[in-house]
């Protein structure tokens, strides 16, 4: 009898239904919810709405439906955040584990370590969870230190699905792409030749693009990979007022480096970023402590150098042009739970 209702235990992968979101935003959570199906997890759509308008009757019910299929046993591999509401997320955990389910908390992004919050509830959902995959064991001793003593599974980057373009070619030239808003130093930048991608903000319509850098413009996440076919991929963010996007690199695997990688770019980023002490440890690029040192860098780096990087990373690339870091993540959940 045990060995059937084995049998019947399934795994699920949720993903976030949000139409009007900009593909680039969801890639990553898109491709981590294929690859799940293609490891024979099945898909838990959640379709995203403002459910603070909501009664909790209203919102408990629409979570009764997204779980109708769970049964004892199951486990769920929750993609967070959703950005849905603290009570929308304490209500899905509660009625999963009411349902005798396994929480997995797979973190994409984790608010409270990059943004200033009052009362972050985050730290109380995430002492509830079975099992929680962070970016880094950095990331995972962060938590501990907030009483979130769970087991975790270290993910150390977030695959990019497509076929591969062509290897960047040996350039000084560097690319960043992402969220400027993080990068505010882009806006009096003075350095190496610069090629910037992604939509302008609202607040910097008024913004003269300084002379280093060549604005490429806004591109789909299957084709900006083949307008990076050129130097170093730049990652780099600021702390500024509350909020603390360079501080956060020091646990966190940003999905553009992956980006980066599968173009054949090698990496640039802050020596102290889980993503710096990835780069020193495998040799796919160089690591600076600060901005001004990029220029000296970059003089130094010859062409066999960079030969060198492409070729450290080549591996990476192709792992993550085809799923296989979460791959492993998705087997290491599997085995937990047997």
């Amino acid at each position: 009898m045990e060995s059937a209702i084995i049998d019947f235990m399934t795994n699920w992968i949720t993903q976030t239904i949000e139409p009007w979101m900009p593909k680039g935003a969801l890639k990553a959570k898109d491709d981590y919810a294929k690859i799940a199906q293609a490891s024979g997890f099945s898909r838990l759509p959640l379709e995203r709405y403002n459910d603070q308008r909501s009664s909790k009757t209203e919102r408990q019910e629409r979570i009764e439906e997204a779980l109708k299929l769970i049964v004892p046993g199951d486990t769920v591999v929750h993609q967070f955040p959703t950005y849905m509401s603290a009570d929308f997320e304490a209500e899905w955990l509660a009625a999963i584990k009411d349902k005798k389910a396994n929480y997995v908390l797979l973190i994409h992004d984790f608010e409270p370590f990059r943004v200033t919050k009052a009362n972050p509830t985050e730290f109380t959902l995430a002492q509830k969870t079975d099992l929680i995959i962070t970016h880094s064991e950095a990331m995972s001793q962060a938590l501990a230190k907030m009483g979130v003593n769970q087991k975790t599974i270290v993910q150390p980057l977030f695959d990019y699905l497509g076929p591969n373009p062509l290897l960047a070619s040996y350039q000084k030239i560097l690319n960043y792409a992402g969220t400027w808003q993080k990068a505010p130093w882009l806006q009096d930048y003075q350095g190496p030749a610069l090629k910037l991608f992604g939509n302008r903000p609202k607040k910097w319509r008024d913004w003269q693009v300084p002379a280093d850098i060549e604005w490429a413009g806004n591109f789909e996440p299957d084709d900006i990979q083949n307008h990076l076919d050129a130097g170093f991929g730049l990652l780099w963010d600021s702390d500024f007022g509350t909020l603390h996007y360079q501080s956060y690199t020091k646990i966190n695997a940003p999905h553009k480096a992956s980006l980066y990688l599968k173009a054949g770019l090698p990496l640039i980023a802050w020596q102290e970023s889980h993503i710096g002490r990835l780069i020193d440890r495998y040799q796919i690029g160089f690591t600076i402590s600060s901005l001004d040192d990029l220029g000296p860098a970059l003089d130094q780096v010859t062409p066999d150098q960079y030969k060198d990087w492409q070729e450290s990373l080549i591996p990476w690339r192709d792992k993550v042009a085809t799923g296989g870091f979460t791959q492993e993540t998705l087997a290491a959940i599997q085995k937990y739970f047997e």
